[in-house]
């Protein structure tokens, strides 16, 4: 099997990133000795440290505080902000980019802006299709580094992101920040057709075709549509009966993932959803949104025979009973 040889314009631009990125590890790493040396001193910005003249004499060749030392004594350019020092001028320029926020280094194809030099080259690998960072497990390719870290996490099942309520970890940040809107009952992505709030960005996006009729899905035997495929595979669990979720611990089975999470939480205790205002915990999603109304007062089920309301459906049909039994 023959490789194909890949096109000049990428071999150049990959060349270009691996010098950038050169030339950033020598001043990430001159980062670093200076921010050792610092921790060594217990650094304190704005204050003036002076150097032991002996010990600048007769350094140790071995011992990493002297060669910070060295270090600090060519740092002719120090951030204010933060108090890290720089033996050029260029390195200072560069990291006083994340206190400014400044983005010199524009893409003419799509306008994104970048601080470095090197994110630019990267970028550009997604309008030339160069993906220089490759995973040696599957043969995966991306066009950033951070990417390729990210990825790995399926190889490893790192999942360094730890919500401090219930323990739950996530391999991605935007994964636990989603995640805590469960507990913090937070809905920050809001429809703007109707005004309902959602959770989470890909439930808005699929509310959102509710508006636009975008329903490419539709069941062959109700006809009932679905604006995702994986909305109309659960539906059809509804016609042929099938329930392939089934509780390993009591052997009973469910035609939904989330039905089945909702169970196994009987089995183990398990309630991740807490009243922010009383710390009061639920196991199910529902029963935290009825407990909120004691919190809001606010009642939305209403008879409509007398006009009385109640916090939940199932108090409002207790009370309808109360009037068909005065019928007879």
């Amino acid at each position: 099997m023959r490789l194909r040889r890949a096109p000049v314009s990428v071999v150049i631009l990959l060349q270009k990133v691996l010098m950038l990125l050169k030339e950033e590890n020598e001043v990430l790493n001159e980062m670093e000795e200076k921010t050792q040396y610092e921790q060594d001193l217990h650094f304190i910005p704005g204050e003036k440290y002076f150097i032991c003249s002996q010990a600048q004499k007769s350094p140790k060749k071995d011992s990493s505080r002297n060669r910070a030392q060295n270090t600090d004594t060519r740092s002719h350019f120090t951030c204010q902000q933060c108090g890290k020092g720089f033996s050029r001028k260029e390195s200072f320029k560069v990291h006083m980019r994340s206190h400014t926020g400044e983005k010199p280094y524009t893409c003419q194809q799509c306008g994104k802006g970048f601080s470095r030099k090197v994110s630019l080259l990267v970028h550009m690998g997604v309008h030339t299709g160069a993906s220089p960072f490759t995973c040696h497990q599957c043969g995966n390719s991306f066009t950033q580094r951070g990417s390729l870290k990210m990825h790995m996490r399926i190889h490893t099942g790192e999942n360094p992101f730890t919500c401090q309520q219930c323990g739950k970890s996530f391999f991605r940040k935007g994964g636990l920040k989603s995640h805590m809107g469960v507990h913090t009952g937070e809905k920050p992505y809001t429809c703007k057709l109707c005004g309902k709030s959602f959770t989470h960005k890909n439930t808005l996006n699929s509310h959102i075709k509710l508006h636009t009729g975008e329903s490419s899905f539709i069941c062959n035997l109700c006809e009932k549509s679905f604006s995702r495929k994986e909305s109309l595979k659960k539906h059809m669990h509804i016609h042929t009966g099938e329930k392939p979720f089934v509780c390993y611990q009591c052997g009973r089975s469910f035609t939904q993932k989330p039905t089945l999470s909702t169970h196994v939480r009987g089995h183990t205790g398990e309630k991740p959803y807490t009243c922010n205002l009383c710390g009061k915990s639920f196991s199910q999603k529902g029963n935290l949104t009825i407990h909120m109304r004691i919190h809001t007062g606010e009642k939305p089920f209403v008879c409509v025979q007398c006009g009385k309301s109640y916090r939940s459906k199932v108090n409002l049909n207790s009370h309808m009973k109360n009037h068909s039994r005065k019928l007879f």
